[in-house]
């Protein structure tokens, strides 16, 4: 995810998203995880009744949206104090690999070909040749 930043923002996506975009993917999982957690505690102490009802949800959101800021904020004054200055360096540099220039070899044969012939009806013909 680091390098798929990296590009982007050589690409000339503002650094600020790039920094978005990594840290939404980082923390999504760490706020999904809670967020079930909570879930299984409030059924937990529900035994019994079977279901939580809306209500329930919508206050279980608004605790979660509290404890991500909370930890939003946490995260923040720990990068803080360990020197972030809003650039996200990377320890090794990117370089040109054959892997790279495979796979945007093979995606542009592929869109040359979609643009020279309907890749869509040849692919429905070939899927119901025998089809009748």
């Amino acid at each position: 995810m680091e390098r798929l930043c990296a590009g982007l923002e050589r690409l000339g996506l503002p650094r600020i998203f790039a920094a978005q975009l990594l840290f939404l993917y980082r923390y999504l999982f760490t706020i999904a995880d809670e967020g079930a957690r909570m879930v299984r505690g409030m059924e937990l102490r529900a035994a019994g009744r079977s279901g939580l009802r809306f209500r329930v949800y919508g206050s279980l959101v608004g605790h979660l949206l509290v404890r991500s800021m909370a930890r939003a904020e946490r995260v923040y004054q720990a990068m803080v104090a360990r020197g972030f200055d809003g650039e996200l360096r990377s320890l090794a540099p990117s370089r040109w690999r054959l892997t790279d220039v495979a796979f945007v070899g093979g995606w542009w044969l592929f869109f040359a070909a979609a643009r020279a012939w309907n890749l869509a009806d040849a692919l429905g013909a070939a899927l119901t040749r025998g089809v009748s």
